[in-house]
């Protein structure tokens, strides 16, 4: 009778093992499938090349991981500028038209090249690919504006002080303009800074100091060359700049 109970006691314990083992693969098994991917999300932009100016254009990007949709983005915005006036873009909110789809409607009005990014945020990942559109005749508008400025503001004078700075120090600059050899006084004067093939610019807006003179201030992250352009807008008609470019040691 012992000798009975204690095999049965021995079977029931070799059940109670498996069935634990089991519960355990299974566990571990719906932990693996309910892990969130490590997979980067993936944006592909669906944007036309070229546009008419005012024309509705539909801007769309495909969201995927690990090459399923991503229905579940966080946040999906399209950001247009005119090339040159990234200070100036615009952003539009996408919304989900089909599996993985976000899509959102523009439109252009200059004939210019336009750069619009997407700004993806899905799944604790952030991803922002660029593209460029082609409005109309960019080239033909463009000459005709720089004939229209030429004709206008042919006495505009810009000098930007000083062209060398010491990286990681704060760096005074000033801004002189003169139209037509005068003071140009109440203007909107910034410094957009960069280096050659940078993604990243940085806009410093002056002061004016007195007239026609205007200041303000930029740290330089590194030693090198970059690049300085200083914008000078004033109203609807009067909008100048010039490209400098500053020694960092």
């Amino acid at each position: 009778m012992n000798n009975m109970i204690k095999r049965f006691g021995v079977t029931f314990g070799l059940v109670g093992l498996f069935v634990l083992g089991a519960c355990g693969t299974d566990e571990a098994t719906k932990s693996a499938e309910t892990a969130p991917s490590m997979e980067p999300v993936e944006a592909e932009l669906n944007v036309p090349a070229t546009a008419d100016k005012d024309e509705a254009v539909t801007l769309a990007v495909r969201v995927t991981q690990d090459g399923k949709a991503v229905d579940d983005a966080d946040e999906i915005k399209f950001e247009v500028w005119k090339n040159g006036a990234k200070e100036a873009s615009e952003t539009t909110e996408a919304a989900l038209t089909e599996d993985g789809v976000y899509e959102a409607e523009t439109t252009f009005s200059d004939e210019a090249v336009y750069t619009v990014q997407v700004h993806v945020t899905a799944r604790s990942m952030h991803t922002m690919p660029t593209t460029n559109v082609t409005v109309g005749h960019p080239e033909t508008a463009a000459e005709a504006e720089a004939e229209e400025d030429h004709h206008n503001h042919a006495g505009a004078d810009i000098v930007l002080d000083p062209t060398q700075a010491v990286a990681k120090e704060v760096q005074s600059f000033t801004v002189n303009v003169e139209i037509e050899h005068e003071a140009l006084t109440g203007a909107d004067v910034q410094l957009e800074v960069f280096k050659d093939g940078a993604d990243k610019h940085d806009w410093v807006k002056l002061d004016e100091t007195e007239g026609g003179s205007y200041a303000g201030e930029h740290t330089f992250p590194e030693a090198g060359t970059y690049n300085v352009q200083v914008h000078v807008t004033k109203g609807h008609d009067i909008h100048e700049h010039i490209m400098e470019t500053v020694e960092v040691k």
